[in-house]
């Protein structure tokens, strides 16, 4: 259908899909000779344009940054909520002590009641219908309130919790919109990198069909593997183990770094340390955490030539991630 939300074409996560990208145009470049010569389209600016895609699309928010705003807006929107459905809870004992028993029933309803009960439940849209019938009432028999014992600043107080609801609904409602257009932006985006590198791919595979190594480089699932094994043995990961696997690349050249060490340096059994392969790929496997555990992991890049890379992350044991690191060449004096 033509109004129908985009859906992902790649089947990995999208940090996998940015180092598969960034893995194949490496590649692509290292052997652009060949490719130039199976198509015009092919030449040098080609794979730049690419990796600026890659790099484009990693730009845009992520989930966490898209859902922020929504999320705020959501808990400051329950909070006027409750002030609102404890206003009203006033407001029915007012009409209690103003009005005959035997009328009470009609002015509750008159007054919201009904949408009173599913705001309760945070159904934005009934709190809306109750303070718009509530202030209506107020307005409407606010003589008789008064003389009930209805104290004057209640009415402002109603009518600023009002006021603070219909804000905070109004920032809810549009962060929500925007969440959903960010994430369809972000998916739109990664479907055109997937595209474009499964095109290449296809070609590549064509180019090298009779060099099994070279025609490797050009598989999506062989480097999805690279990028998320560890080398060999079950995919599964122990529930006291985190694994992480690292693409190490130069910031400026973007060429994978052969012979960076990464090193866990806070892990229970100790420091724990790989090397990456001449493509840039290592990993890691840390073990000795509680079952599930969710801790604070440190590490470190180091190369020859190159800044030391410092991090921080949040990681859950029985779980393999894989990063992206960047490395800036040593500034020379």
């Amino acid at each position: 259908m033509a109004n129908s939300r985009p859906t992902k074409k790649y089947d990995c996560s999208q940090g996998e899909l940015y180092a598969i990208a960034t893995i194949g145009w490496q590649s692509y470049d290292e052997n652009l000779a060949d490719f130039t010569a199976f198509s015009t389209k092919y030449d040098a600016q080609y794979g730049i344009d690419a990796m600026q895609a890659v790099e484009s699309a990693k730009q845009l928010p992520d989930f966490q940054e898209r859902n922020e705003p929504s999320e705020t807006a959501h808990v400051e929107l329950t909070d006027a909520n409750q002030t609102c459905n404890l206003n009203w809870r006033i407001l029915r004992r007012h009409i209690n002590n103003a009005f005959p028993e035997n009328v009470v029933k009609g002015k509750l309803e008159s007054a919201g009641e009904e949408h009173y009960k599913k705001s309760l439940a945070r159904n934005w849209s009934e709190t809306e219908l109750m303070l718009t019938s509530a202030t209506n009432f107020i307005n409407n028999n606010n003589a008789e309130l008064t003389a009930g014992g209805m104290p004057a600043q209640f009415v402002t107080d109603f009518a600023d919790a009002k006021t603070a609801f219909l804000g905070f609904y109004g920032t809810f409602t549009d962060a929500e919109q925007d969440e959903l257009e960010g994430t369809d932006e972000k998916i739109l985006a990664n479907n055109a990198v997937y595209d474009t590198l499964m095109d290449m791919f296809q070609d590549g595979q064509v180019i090298y069909e009779e060099n099994a190594a070279k025609r490797a480089r050009f598989i999506f699932a062989r480097v999805k593997d690279l990028i998320t094994s560890s080398g060999g043995g079950s995919s599964t990961v122990p529930a006291n183990t985190i694994e992480i696997g690292a693409y190490v690349f130069d910031s400026q050249t973007l060429l994978p770094i052969a012979g960076a060490t990464l090193r866990v340096i806070n892990g229970p059994e100790g420091i724990v340390e790989g090397v990456t392969d001449n493509e840039g790929i290592t990993a890691v496997k840390v073990s000795g955490y509680p079952a599930n555990a969710t801790v604070m992991v440190e590490s470190e890049v180091q190369a020859a030539g190159y800044d030391l890379v410092m991090g921080t992350a949040e990681m859950t044991a029985g779980n393999l991630y894989s990063v992206e690191v960047p490395m800036d060449p040593v500034q020379q004096p």
